[in-house]
């Protein structure tokens, strides 16, 4: 299954800086999800945190991992937002 993972900062993050170390260790976990498969596709959001395409068994799984990402266990990101895909049905066939 496919899902939408909203990644955003938390209430706390403006009396936060991650440090140089941190922020690597976020992109590191970021880059082996990526590299199994786990993250699909992956963009920083203009207003700040990030968005994510990610394919996983289950939602509870992904979550699980997903509370594991570095700046999620330290508090300064929130613990992401998951929502389900389905498949868009409007490129279908068309009955009339």
């Amino acid at each position: 299954m496919q899902y939408l993972v909203m990644i955003s900062r938390s209430e706390n993050a403006s009396s936060m800086s991650p440090h140089k170390e941190e922020v690597e260790a976020e992109a590191e976990f970021v880059r082996r999800l990526y590299a199994s498969g786990i993250v699909r596709q992956v963009w920083l959001r203009a207003e700040g945190g990030a968005c994510m395409i990610s394919e996983a068994d289950d939602e509870d799984g992904l979550r699980q991992l997903l509370g594991e990402l570095p700046l999620v266990k330290t508090g300064y990101l929130a613990p992401p937002q998951i929502s389900r895909l389905r498949s868009y049905s409007g490129f279908g066939p068309r009955s009339l």
